[in-house]
């Protein structure tokens, strides 16, 4: 293990650590573990390609540590768990690479890594939470590929880049692999600028309200209820006269019992929390519409540790906005493509939802939701307490944005509003489901047998 290969992991490390979960720097996942590759390729033995690794991936997992360790201290094992996996990735390339050609193991860096979290996704209450692909959330033209393939083809595209480029250094004449990684990438950004020049459905106006002094303060003193319901139908009332379509006041904001008359034409859809029977809550989107009637939707998705209290929904909403088949979901759930693919499904060209994030994981959380916009078709209202409020259209471009509370000054009452052009619903996503992810599944099971197979055949002759 030389020193220049502890220099390149500790750049890819570095890279990734900034690129991957952290934020706007995204882009950098299609570069950031080339340095690494590029070692593990050349290493005369495996275990210094693995340490290397293992070193970079933990590096890459500093965005959710900051994040979340503080309150949620589960997410270093986490952390240590997909440091792990992409060793294994790297390792699963590496015997790729000495064994057939290299244009197999550009492509099973890709889709063992798509695969893997795709299966993550299945049996974590995470949902695709730690998914490589949401790093690619701002290159706007490759995001489109989410239409088509979900948040593996996301994660396929950003393994696929660097391994190609890794082989490029490592074997610049071979043809084969620069076709291996260059063919899908160009394919892909004609789908993506195609897609971004189709015409969006019509467009509603949108309010999202938020005060993060009065973030889950209604769990912990019911007795402000009334008051901070006053302090809403203030800025409820400002919002009017805008004119919205919708209203969105962030996740848990209210207490039960409180009350608000859209004007005609509108509704405000509310996170309410709420006691249940046998020491359980409720976290509910409450829809208001005209007179003041309410319909309710119960969140799907705890976030493990914080919410075990809560009792669970089974169901979806779907109503009318501005005579647009709108659907409603609250924060966590939109970190589960299946659940959000019900929504697709009925043609759904608008979500409101209400959420509460963890202020450092604003951006991540926040872009998070705006790929189920982009897999299903729709277009994207969520305001989050302590996060972002974010207006996005079903390719994924923000039409507007701003925080709760900006940085450097007091929490105080927030207000977005914003034309928003809808989606017109109805993917390839939506309508297949994860075809392309099982298939990659598929794929990598069956090169890692041909790998097994490969390396017994060998044995006696080495």
């Amino acid at each position: 293990m030389t020193r220049w290969g502890i220099a390149c992991a500790l750049l890819a490390g570095a890279l990734l650590a900034v690129g991957h979960d952290t934020g706007r720097f995204g882009w950098l996942v299609l570069a950031a573990p080339v340095p690494l590759l590029v070692v593990a390729l050349r290493a005369p033995r495996a275990w210094h390609g693995a340490v290397l690794a293992f070193v970079a991936g933990s590096m890459g997992e500093a965005g959710p540590m900051w994040f979340y360790g503080r309150i949620l201290p589960a997410v270093y094992a986490l952390a240590a768990c997909q440091a792990l996996i992409f060793m294994l990735t790297v390792l699963f390339m590496r015997g790729l690479y000495r064994r057939f050609p290299a244009a197999v193991a550009v492509l099973g860096f890709a889709v063992m890594t798509a695969a893997l979290d795709y299966l993550r996704s299945l049996v974590s209450p995470n949902g695709s939470f730690f998914a490589l692909g949401y790093a690619l959330v701002d290159v706007v033209p490759l995001l489109q590929t989410a239409a088509l393939a979900g948040v593996p083809g996301l994660s396929f595209l950003a393994a696929v880049v660097p391994a190609g480029l890794a082989v490029l250094c490592v074997k610049p004449r071979d043809a084969s692999a620069a076709l291996a990684w260059s063919a899908p990438v160009l394919a892909v950004l004609v789908y993506g600028f195609w897609q971004l020049a189709q015409p969006p459905g019509p467009s509603v106006r949108i309010a999202l309200l938020g005060d993060d002094r009065y973030a889950g303060r209604v769990f912990h003193h019911p007795e402000a209820g009334p008051a901070i319901a006053a302090a809403f139908a203030g800025q409820i009332a400002a919002a009017a006269a805008h004119g919205p379509a919708a209203i969105v006041v962030p996740e848990k904001m209210l207490a039960p019992g409180a009350a608000f008359i859209p004007a005609p034409g509108s509704v405000i859809v509310a996170g309410v929390d709420a006691p249940s029977s046998a020491g359980r809550r409720l976290n509910i989107a409450a829809v208001y519409g005209p007179g003041g009637a309410a319909t309710t939707y119960l969140k799907k998705r705890m976030v493990p540790g914080l919410e075990a209290e809560y009792v669970p929904g089974t169901t979806e909403l779907v109503t009318q906005v501005g005579g647009l088949r709108t659907g409603v979901a609250i924060c966590k759930d939109m970190d589960f493509a299946q659940d959000l693919r019900l929504y697709g499904r009925r043609d759904v060209g608008l979500m409101l939802v209400p959420a509460w994030d963890f202020d450092r994981d604003a951006y991540l959380h926040g872009r998070m939701a705006i790929v189920r916009g982009v897999e299903n078709g729709f277009a994207l209202a969520r305001s989050a307490s302590q996060g972002l409020m974010t207006l996005s259209d079903a390719h994924g471009r923000i039409v507007a944005e701003r925080r709760t509370t900006q940085r450097r000054t007091r929490a105080g009452p927030a207000m977005l509003v914003g034309d928003l052009p809808t989606g017109r619903g109805g993917t390839v996503y939506s309508r297949i489901g994860d075809v392309f992810a099982q298939a990659a599944v598929a794929v990598w099971l069956g090169l890692l047998a041909l790998l097994v197979w490969r390396r017994k055949r060998l044995a006696p002759a080495a």
